[in-house]
């Protein structure tokens, strides 16, 4: 019998990871669902089913839906970057639905209950409620139908005719399980800062954003396999310029107050935290900025990066750099970050 969804995430791998999420998946509420593990590291076939062992021991429902993929058992390449990654785990999907993950993620028991019920309201609500839709795709997160009780922003006629109702969800990202929040999803991408721009949730249930910067993606299959990662973005902005093109084709991005997650990321320094704490992670900020501008800005938002947002990240970062930086280590970091900036307007 087919499931209906799938469940997809890369690692590099990290068993203890792994083996969290996993344990997370195997204690849901609802159990119609399969799992893709793509393992992102080049193994031997001890080392690749070593890893299936550990991984699955202390399974007792889903042990049997999980798939892990390697070079081992397909032709998959690994260390290609992350949106190699996830793209190849997206085309493996045969359900009606998909839900993207990172491995260092865990969710509650009903975290894939409350997605399908988050999602279904979202849809049912559209489609008995009178929506006023604006003119513009753009629409103020102020500017909320009165008509609705549930908080969540007007839609417009382009999603209703492109994309029949279909949209993608996406949940708050809690700090390890703590009740700290880390605001990854954006209302909008301002090209005179060259950053997005947060949104802060006030008493809305639900909000329609541009952008998410994460991976717990939720929604209809033919959605992600229809826009798919670029693989040229290996980096920061990846999973930005994903959600953006997702927007940008007429699908919503709505995020729900009541869909929480756990992000059991370590704690970064400030220059981790900006993205820019080696040469190599400075030079590939500093590019993927640029593709991401190049690609996907209209000609007035292209003006306004070049005259204002072209300069106005490097002198946050240089900023933090000299700031935060050991000093043996600024001029490399300078240098990257100057270099690449460079290079990106040849590209």
């Amino acid at each position: 019998m087919k499931n209906k969804l799938t469940v997809v995430f890369p690692t590099r791998p990290n068993i203890q990871n792994i083996r969290w999420l996993l344990w997370s998946l195997d204690l849901q509420t609802f159990q119609d669902f399969k799992v893709i593990v793509l393992i992102d590291s080049k193994l031997s076939k001890k080392e690749f089913e070593d890893i299936k062992v550990q991984s699955l021991q202390w399974l007792k429902n889903i042990k049997d839906r999980v798939n892990f993929i390697s070079n081992i058992n397909s032709d998959f390449i690994p260390q290609k970057w992350v949106s190699y990654v996830r793209n190849y785990g997206i085309k493996l999907a045969d359900t009606n639905f998909l839900n993207l993950f990172d491995d260092d993620e865990i969710l509650k028991p009903d975290y894939l209950q409350k997605s399908f019920e988050i999602y279904y309201s979202i849809l049912n609500s559209c489609h008995s409620e009178g929506v006023k839709r604006p003119k513009n795709l753009l629409q103020k997160r102020d500017s909320l139908d009165p008509s609705f009780h549930s908080g969540w922003h007007a839609v417009t006629s382009k999603w209703q005719k492109q994309s029949k109702w279909e949209f993608i969800l996406v949940p708050k990202l809690m700090f390890r399980q703590t009740w700290q929040i880390q605001n990854e999803w954006f209302d909008y991408y301002n090209f005179w800062t060259s950053r997005p721009h947060s949104f802060h949730f006030k008493w809305e249930k639900f909000a329609q954003i541009q952008m998410f910067s994460g991976n717990s993606l939720f929604g209809p299959t033919k959605i992600f396999q229809k826009i798919l990662f670029d693989e040229r973005f290996d980096f920061v902005y990846e999973d930005l310029e994903f959600t953006y093109r997702i927007h940008k084709a007429g699908y919503p991005i709505f995020i729900s107050s009541e869909l929480e997650i756990y992000h059991m990321e370590r704690d970064k320094t400030a220059l981790e935290h900006a993205r820019v704490w080696s040469e190599f992670a400075a030079y590939r900020k500093a590019r993927h900025r640029m593709r991401f501008v190049k690609k996907n800005a209209t000609k007035f938002q292209k003006f306004q990066f070049y005259l204002l947002g072209f300069r106005a990240q490097p002198l946050r970062l240089l900023f933090k750099i000299i700031r935060f930086a050991p000093v043996k280590e600024r001029k490399i970091l300078i240098g990257a970050l100057i270099r690449w900036t460079r290079d990106g307007l040849r590209y």
